[in-house]
C-alpha cells in the first residue's frame, strides 16, 4: 500500500511473491508495481497517475516527521476520498492512517461524493480504534458547510496540534473556509496543506462564463476580484494565492512546492501551499518534498531561493 511504516523494506522477504516471476516468463504482470523495495499488487489498472501518487507520499512523509516533534495531532480532510478512485495504494488518507507510530489520534474525513464516501466507511472500519485511542469520523457533504460543525468539537484542545489537507480538485474549496480554518483560536493555528490546481487554473478562470460557474469562482477566491489573475503567468497566480495566506490570514510560514503532471519533471500540475506558524514546518516539509519529489531549482526546495512570502 505504499505506507511510511514500510518506506525502505524489502517487503519481499516477508511474504511470498504473489506473482512468482518465474511463473510468468521473466515478466512482472501489468497489474504489479515496484514501490520502496517491494512489488505490491495494485487495486487499480495499470499505475497510479504521478501527480496523484506524489501528492499523496508528500503529505504522508511530511506527517510522518512532523508528528514526531508534535508528538500526536488531529488531522482534517475536506475532500478525503481518492482522487484517482481505482488506486487506493495512493489515496492521501490511506497514507496518512497507515503512518507509523500511530500518534494522530483523530481524524475528520469529508467528502461530497457518495461513491468516495462508501470508500471512506470502507477505510475506517480498518482504523476506528486502532489503536483504541484512535477515532476517524467521517462526514458526507459539502466541507464548505461541515468544517463549521467540526471546528466544534470538544476534541480539539488549545495546545492540540491540528493538521488541515485541503485537496480540491478545481475551485470547490471556499475562501470562508480557508478562513474559519485559519482563524481558529489556540496557542497556534491550524497548518494548512492547500493544493492549488496550477495547469488548469487559468484556463478554468478565461472560460468560465455562466452565472452558477462565476458564482463558484467568487467563493472559492472570497469575492470577484478573482478576475486579476487571468492576466498573470501561472506562477504569477500561485504567488498571488501563496502571498494571501500570509498577509490575510497571518500565517508565519508559508511556502508553495510544484506537484509534476509525471516523471519527466516538466509540467507543474499543482502546488501544494503549505502554510503554517510552527518554525519547524517548513524545515520538515522541505526535508519530505525532496525526499519524494526532488530538488527542483527555484523553489525553497533547491536549497537557495526563498520565497518573498
Amino acid at each position: 500500500m505504499g505506507s511510511i511504516a514500510t518506506e525502505g523494506r524489502d517487503l519481499s522477504s516477508e511474504q511470498p511473491e504473489l506473482f512468482p516471476v518465474d511463473l510468468l516468463g521473466g515478466k512482472a504482470p501489468k497489474s504489479v508495481f515496484v514501490f520502496e523495495g517491494g512489488r505490491i499488487p495494485e487495486r487499480g489498472v495499470g499505475p497510479p497517475p504521478s501527480q496523484t501518487n506524489s501528492k499523496s507520499k508528500l503529505i504522508a512523509e511530511y506527517l510522518s516527521n512532523f508528528q514526531r516533534v508534535t508528538n500526536g495531532g488531529m488531522y482534517i480532510d475536506g475532500f478525503a476520498a481518492p482522487q484517482s478512485r481505482g488506486h487506493e495504494e495512493a489515496w492521501t488518507a490511506r497514507r496518512v492512517l497507515e503512518v507509523e507510530p500511530k500518534r494522530i489520534r483523530n481524524f475528520w474525513l469529508c467528502d461530497i461524493d457518495p461513491a468516495g464516501i462508501k470508500q471512506l466507511r470502507t477505510l475506517k472500519a480498518e482504523h476506528h480504534r486502532e489503536p483504541r485511542s484512535r477515532r476517524v469520523f467521517v462526514h458526507e457533504g459539502d466541507f464548505n458547510e461541515i468544517v463549521h460543525d467540526i471546528l466544534k468539537s470538544d476534541r480539539f484542545t488549545p495546545r492540540a496540534a491540528i493538521f488541515a489537507l485541503l485537496d480540491q480538485r478545481n475551485t470547490e474549496c471556499h475562501w470562508s473556509t480557508v478562513k474559519a480554518l485559519a482563524n481558529r483560536g489556540g496557542r497556534t493555528k491550524i497548518e494548512l496543506m492547500y493544493f492549488l490546481g496550477a495547469s488548469w487554473l487559468h484556463r478554468s478562470l478565461t472560460q468560465s462564463k455562466t452565472p452558477d460557474r462565476i458564482a463558484e469562482i467568487d467563493r472559492w477566491w472570497g469575492g470577484p476580484e478573482w478576475t486579476s489573475l487571468k492576466n498573470l503567468t501561472q506562477i504569477g497566480m500561485v504567488d498571488q494565492v501563496a502571498a494571501r495566506f500570509s498577509f490575510e490570514l497571518g500565517y508565519k510560514h508559508v511556502n508553495a512546492f510544484p506537484i509534476f503532471q509525471n516523471d519527466t519533471g516538466k509540467k507543474r500540475s499543482f502546488y501544494l501551499i503549505h502554510a503554517s506558524d510552527h518554525p519547524e514546518a517548513p524545515k520538515l516539509m522541505t526535508r519530505a518534498y525532496l525526499k519524494t519529489v526532488g530538488s527542483v531549482e527555484g523553489t525553497i526546495a533547491d536549497g537557495q531561493t526563498n520565497l518573498p512570502w
